[in-house]
């Protein structure tokens, strides 16, 4: 996260509607949407998320954490949570 380069593209907003029932879990566009400038290069992440106060928690795994939040009572989605590593041997 400190060392590989990272490009953001910047998207007009008004083409995208949210998704989800019942509670929204994603902004779609359902047509093509072009960006109106090259990818920015993003910079420093670990800096980024400091300075707009978004604590970031670095684990091996996510799995402990996903357990406490899916059996919690809070409202949640998860984007492909079949991509973090196996479960831990129980």
């Amino acid at each position: 996260m400190t060392t590989a380069e990272r490009y953001a593209y910047r998207l007009p907003a008004a083409p995208f509607r949210p998704i989800g029932e019942p509670t929204p879990y994603a902004m779609v566009a359902t047509e093509n949407v072009e960006p109106p400038g090259p990818p920015e290069p993003v910079g420093d992440l670990f800096a980024l998320h400091r300075n707009a106060g978004i604590e970031l928690r670095v684990r091996d795994t996510l799995w402990g954490f996903w357990g406490a939040v899916v059996g919690g009572t809070l409202g949640f989605s998860a984007i492909r949570p079949r991509n973090a590593r196996p479960r831990p041997a129980e």
